[in-house]
């Protein structure tokens, strides 16, 4: 038996040893002149998965003149967990100069999960459609309940997109008041906002308890 576990152990510190050593070689081409170079450095920081990398990349986000590089950076940092990203995704999120950066961002702080639920509620007050859409989605996702309030206030946003991933999200998240906002919609003109309201309560977005559903749709119709 002792083999076998010298064996194992050996290799785990192969390993290690191996993850350590790419880890600097990657941390390295964050200084290349070459973009590409720099964006699959990112990336596979966040594959690899040492969250010692996260300070090195946060200054990225912000200071790297590509694109490319920001949205790998965004999703790296997503990926890796860490809190102390929120503050510079969060920024990225609202004031990036790409939408593609933007969206990232957001994305990446709905992987962050419940700690940053307050960002991405600010993020559905965003100048951009796809950045609203998308923070009330991971919302949704998180079933954040602090949220309930601002998505419904998204059942009246000017894109069709979004006015849907609210009702969607609302469903997800399931409390009385949710659940109540989400119903009304089905007496509403909006075709479409009816259709979702209507799959919503119906299950077809997310599992549901149909008695439930039934019972909310007679107190509102």
């Amino acid at each position: 038996m002792v083999v076998p576990v010298l064996k194992t152990a050996l290799l785990l510190s192969v390993l290690v040893l191996a993850c350590t050593s790419e880890v600097s070689q990657r941390l390295r081409e964050l200084d290349s002149p070459h973009t590409q170079v720099r964006a699959d450095a990112v990336k596979r920081l966040g594959e690899l998965g040492d969250r010692r990398v996260v300070p090195r990349l946060i200054p990225l986000l912000k200071q790297d003149t590509s694109v490319i590089v920001r949205f790998e950076v965004a999703l790296a940092l997503g990926r890796l967990g860490e809190s102390e990203a929120i503050p510079a995704l969060a920024e990225a999120a609202k004031n990036d100069p790409s939408p593609d950066v933007m969206l990232a961002a957001t994305k990446a702080l709905g992987d962050l999960g419940p700690k940053a639920v307050e960002p991405l509620i600010e993020l559905l007050s965003s100048r951009l459609a796809p950045v609203r859409l998308l923070s009330a989605r991971e919302l949704g996702r998180l079933r954040a309940t602090s949220a309930v309030r601002p998505l419904i206030e998204r059942l009246n946003d000017p894109d069709p997109g979004v006015r849907k991933a609210a009702v969607y999200a609302l469903r997800r998240i399931g409390t009385a008041e949710a659940m109540e906002a989400v119903a009304r919609m089905l007496s509403r003109p909006d075709q479409e906002l009816e259709s979702a309201a209507g799959e919503a309560l119906g299950g077809a977005g997310y599992e549901a308890d149909l008695e439930e559903l039934r019972q909310l749709l007679r107190r509102f119709r």
